[in-house]
C-alpha cells in the first residue's frame, strides 16, 4: 500500500472539540482514520472562547485521541467555528482587460480589491468566495480564465469575523501544538454545506442550518452560489440551561435527561465527548411519563425560538427567492426525533437532515450523522487549501507477529506492536 496523504480538522463548538483525521480518495470521498472529542468544560461559551487553559487542553485530548487511532501525529490543521460576529457581504469589482485572456493572476487581482472594499484588516478576513463572473456583455461566468475581453467583472461575497474571537481561536490552537496558517479558520455552516450539499441543491436553492451547542450557523444558496451568511448565538446548550432552571437540577443531569428524552429508537446514541464522565440521575430528574412530557415542552420551546430567529434571517437574506430544497438541518440537535416536522410548521418549507455519511468511508458509524457534519466538510476545505508540500505523509503499518519476549520498561515505553494496535483499533470501531 502506498504513502496517504494525511489530512486533520478541528471542529471547535461550544460543548466539545472533535478532531478528525482523513485522506482523499479519488471518488471525492474521504476515508475516516482517527476521531477525537473531548468536553471543553465551558471553556467556549456561544462559539466564543472564554477560558484559554480549558479549551487548549480540550484540543490536546482530541486530538491526542485522534492522533492515537490513525497512528499519526497531527501537525497542521483546519480549524471550525461560528462565534463571534460575523458578516458576509457581496462586492462587485471590475477590472480592466484590454481584449486579452483572463489569467489566474487577474481573478487574485479581483479578491483581493474585494478584500480591500470590504474595508477590514487582513485578520478580521474570513472567506473571499467568488460568486458570477461578467466579460463584457457576457454574464453568469463561473470560470472566467482563458475567455478574452475588454474588461472582467466579479461579485464577490466576502466573510468577516471578529478580530479578537479569531486571534485567540488560533492563539489557543497553537498552544495546542498545531499549525494554523492564513486561510485554514473555516466558518463551520459552510463546512457543514461542504459535506451534505450537492451542486444540484446549491443551484436550486437550499439553506443550510447548523444546529450546534452554544451556536446555529447559517448558509444560503441561490443559483450555484453563496448568497448569505449568519449566526445566531444560541443552540441545544440554552436547552440544557433551561431544563436544568425547571427542574432545579444540575446541567450535566439536564443534559443526560435531555438525551435520554430525545433519543431516537433504532439508531446510534448521539456522540458523547470520551473524557466526559456519566452523570447519574438524582430522583427528582428521573423521568416518568409526565415528567418526559415537561422535558419534551421546554426543550421545543427554546428550539422553536431559534429556529425564528434562523427563520428572520433567512427571510432577510433570500429577499424572498424560493428555495426548492428548503432547509438541510446539520449539528447535534439534528438527531432529535420528529424535529422535520417541527421545523416544516416554521419554516413552511422543505426540511430534511444533511448526513455526511456518503462523502467517508472508514470508521463511518463514529462519523455519519448530522453532528459530524462540520468536522468532514473542515476536511475537504483542508484538501482543497493546503499545497502539495503542506500535507503530511501516512505511512504504512507493517504487520508484525507479537513477540513472545518479557516486556521490558523499555519495551513500555514503545508501545504495543503493530499487531496489538490493529487488534485494538478493530475493537475501537466495532
Amino acid at each position: 500500500m502506498s504513502d496517504q496523504q494525511v489530512f486533520a480538522a478541528i471542529d471547535l463548538g461550544s460543548t466539545k472539540v472533535c478532531a478528525l483525521v482523513g485522506h482523499a480518495l479519488e471518488d471525492d470521498r474521504f476515508e475516516i482514520v482517527g476521531i477525537g472529542t473531548a468536553s471543553t468544560h465551558h471553556g467556549i461559551r456561544n462559539g466564543t472562547i472564554v477560558d484559554v487553559q480549558q479549551t487548549v487542553a480540550a484540543i490536546r485530548k482530541a486530538v491526542e485521541i485522534a492522533g492515537r487511532k490513525a497512528s499519526h501525529p497531527l501537525t497542521r490543521v483546519v480549524v471550525g467555528f461560528a462565534g463571534g460576529e460575523i458578516e458576509g457581504q457581496d462586492q462587485r469589482v471590475m477590472i480592466a482587460l484590454k481584449d486579452r485572456e483572463v489569467q489566474e493572476s487577474d481573478i487574485e487581482r479581483i479578491l483581493q480589491e474585494s478584500r480591500t472594499m470590504m474595508g477590514c484588516s487582513s485578520s478580521e478576513l474570513l472567506h473571499t468566495i467568488p460568486k458570477s463572473y461578467r466579460i463584457d456583455e457576457q454574464g453568469g461566468i463561473l470560470n472566467p480564465v482563458g475567455m478574452v475581453g475588454a474588461r472582467l467583472e466579479a461579485q464577490v461575497h466576502v466573510i468577516r469575523g471578529s478580530d479578537m474571537v479569531l486571534a485567540n481561536l488560533k492563539r489557543s490552537v497553537e498552544r495546542a501544538g498545531l499549525t494554523v496558517r492564513e486561510g485554514d479558520l473555516i466558518l463551520q455552516p459552510l463546512a457543514s454545506a461542504r459535506a451534505v450539499l450537492t451542486e444540484d441543491d446549491k443551484e436550486l436553492g437550499v439553506c443550510v442550518v447548523d444546529i450546534g451547542g452554544g451556536t446555529t450557523g447559517m448558509v444560503v444558496f441561490q443559483n450555484g452560489a453563496l448568497s448569505g451568511v449568519g449566526v445566531v448565538h444560541m443552540g441545544g446548550s440554552a436547552m440544557t440551561k433551561d431544563l436544568a432552571a425547571v427542574l432545579r437540577i444540575s446541567q450535566a443531569e439536564a443534559e443526560r435527561l435531555k438525551r435520554e428524552v430525545f433519543s431516537t429508537p433504532g439508531h446510534s446514541e448521539p456522540v458523547v465527548p470520551e473524557d466526559e464522565e456519566a452523570v447519574p440521575l438524582s430522583d427528582e430528574a428521573m423521568t416518568g411519563a409526565g415528567r418526559r412530557v415537561q422535558v419534551r415542552e421546554v426543550v421545543e420551546a427554546r428550539l422553536e425560538e431559534i429556529l425564528r430567529k434562523v427563520k428572520a434571517d433567512l427571510d432577510r437574506l433570500r429577499q424572498g427567492a424560493y428555495l426548492a430544497r428548503g432547509v438541510v438541518l446539520t449539528g447535534g440537535v439534528a438527531r432529535m426525533p420528529n424535529i422535520v416536522s417541527f421545523a416544516e410548521k416554521i419554516f413552511d418549507m422543505p426540511i430534511s437532515v444533511g448526513h455526511p455519511g456518503d462523502r467517508v468511508q472508514g470508521l463511518v458509524d463514529q462519523t455519519s450523522g448530522p453532528e459530524f457534519a462540520s468536522a468532514v466538510g473542515l476536511l475537504y476545505f483542508a484538501r482543497d487549501q493546503w499545497s502539495p508540500a503542506d500535507v503530511p505523509v501516512r505511512e504504512p503499518v507493517a504487520s508484525a507477529p507479537v513477540s513472545q519476549e518479557p516486556v521490558t520498561k523499555e519495551k513500555e515505553r514503545e508501545g504495543p506492536p503493530a499487531g496489538v494496535r490493529l487488534w485494538n483499533w478493530l475493537r475501537e470501531i466495532i
